[in-house]
């Protein structure tokens, strides 16, 4: 790969990480002006993460397995959330972007558009797919819709009831699935296995998500 080869990797990647975290604080409510700084700085070393992965240790089929933990880190270390918390973030806000991305890939197949990595037809659907996601993240916004159940303190002791044990199993259920987009895709499934797999997997989660809200504000 030449200069411009990485840069546009690194640019288009840093695009996706920041709508999925951008998407990700708006679904949960947290506020964004005081974020922006750490939000950019994020989304740009997590594309150096991925271009590590997806580039250099040719690791492609296997990378949302290996990035999911560095990401739920970062929220935690960086954000601040309680790792718990974090991580239910993240695998929802994940999952959610990998059904529109699969969503996107069945589009551009129908049309006869092959997506091949690093291309402009790649580039294209990444655009597209983080367009979505700011987009939603928008009207979240707009609308003061969303989960407020997340704590935005760093020490929060989180009760191991029955409620919290089932969304610990969703978040490994939804991290599974999440890392076997990739795998699936790249062995040469359909896209809407992928996105069968994800709406299942996001529905699920949604319903015990929107069961912690009502569970504490109801």
């Amino acid at each position: 790969m030449d200069v411009l080869d990485v840069l546009g990797f690194l640019f288009f990647s840093a695009l996706e990480w920041l709508a999925l975290i951008v998407f990700t604080f708006a679904i949960f409510k947290f506020q964004l002006p005081g974020y922006w700084g750490r939000l950019l700085l994020a989304s740009f070393m997590l594309s150096l993460v991925s271009y590590m992965i997806f580039m250099e240790l040719e690791l492609v089929m296997y990378g949302p397995l290996i990035q999911i933990p560095i990401v739920i880190l970062y929220f935690w270390q960086n954000f601040r959330i309680p790792v718990f918390y974090a991580g239910l973030m993240v695998v929802n806000g994940y999952v959610f972007y990998t059904l529109t991305q699969a969503a996107i890939l069945i589009v551009f197949q129908a049309l006869g558009i092959t997506i091949i990595p690093n291309e402009a037809e790649a580039f294209g659907a990444q655009t597209l797919t983080a367009g979505i996601a700011f987009l939603i993240a928008w009207l979240l916004i707009r609308s003061n819709w969303g989960f407020t159940f997340v704590p935005d303190a760093e020490r929060v002791k989180v009760p191991w009831n029955r409620l919290n044990v089932r969304l610990l199993v969703m978040i490994i259920l939804g991290y599974i699935v999440n890392s076997l987009y990739n795998f699936l895709y790249f062995m040469g499934f359909r896209p809407f296995v992928v996105l069968s797999l994800g709406a299942i997997a996001l529905g699920i989660l949604q319903y015990h998500v929107f069961k912690k809200e009502y569970h504490e504000f109801g």
